[in-house]
């Protein structure tokens, strides 16, 4: 999914009050908690990064990682 469909889907979510949570990893203890940008938001660009491969899978990925594993 891209982000702009993302935002097409929640703006159809019927509840625009509810409270966005995602999953947590601290530890190995995962848990559900309460969405903040600063802490579950990790953007990831490798688009012209020149020490992948053309035949990596990674290859010009830029990814939007919500939520947050942290061993």
């Amino acid at each position: 999914m891209r982000v702009r469909e993302f935002i097409e889907w929640l703006a159809l979510f019927p509840d625009q009050d509810a409270t966005v949570e995602v999953l947590e990893c601290w530890q190995g203890v995962t848990s559900s908690v309460e969405f903040d940008p600063e802490k579950h938001a990790e953007y990831t660009d490798l688009r012209g990064n020149p020490w992948i491969k053309d035949d990596d899978p990674y290859k010009d990925a830029h990814t939007l990682l919500l939520g947050l594993n942290d061993g």
